[in-house]
């Protein structure tokens, strides 16, 4: 199971550079790449900067995708950042 993401489609039909939405959301460039790109998986509180920054709801954004699971939103907590994306709080 991975989580799939659509902040590049999302800032493309809202006429974003990868900078501009960076600035909205209060964050390194850098990371906002890491994570459009697939390389770590946003923390929760993260994520909905990145939501309200495209101005979209955060299952818009962000979705897990697998076997049994295609297309079921992101779960709302307990996820952390790490360049696996299996990685729970807690667990």
């Amino acid at each position: 199971m991975k989580v799939e993401n659509r902040i590049g489609p999302w800032m493309q039909e809202r006429g974003l550079a990868e900078s501009e939405l960076a600035g909205l959301c209060g964050m390194d460039q850098g990371h906002l790449n890491r994570i459009k790109n697939g390389h770590v998986h946003p923390t929760l509180p993260t994520a909905l900067r990145i939501a309200g920054g495209l101005g979209v709801r955060l299952r818009e954004i962000f979705r897990l995708v697998g076997p049994g699971r295609a297309g079921m939103a992101l779960p709302h907590a307990g996820w952390t950042s790490g360049r696996s994306g299996r990685s729970r709080s807690g667990s």
